[in-house]
């Protein structure tokens, strides 16, 4: 992936992550992306119950002790 092909979140985490009303989803906003040939940016939501939240968590939790540098220790 380039430089020119990522995008960067702009929103405040509280913008970008929300939990739904009744408490059993959560929806994330990503920022508008423009698509070749739509005369306006697409909005994408995405809706995760609470075992897909976990499975996020586990494998970003994963990534993340292989990232430099390491998570401070305790």
């Amino acid at each position: 992936m380039t430089a020119h092909s990522r995008m960067r979140l702009h929103d405040k985490p509280a913008m970008t992550w929300s939990l739904s009303d009744d408490r059993r989803s959560v929806r994330m906003k990503l920022p508008p992306l423009p698509v070749a040939g739509l005369p306006k940016p697409l909005n994408v939501f995405l809706k995760f119950d609470a075992g897909t939240v976990d499975q996020i968590l586990q494998r970003l939790s994963e990534l993340r002790a292989q990232m430099l540098p390491a998570p401070p220790r305790n």
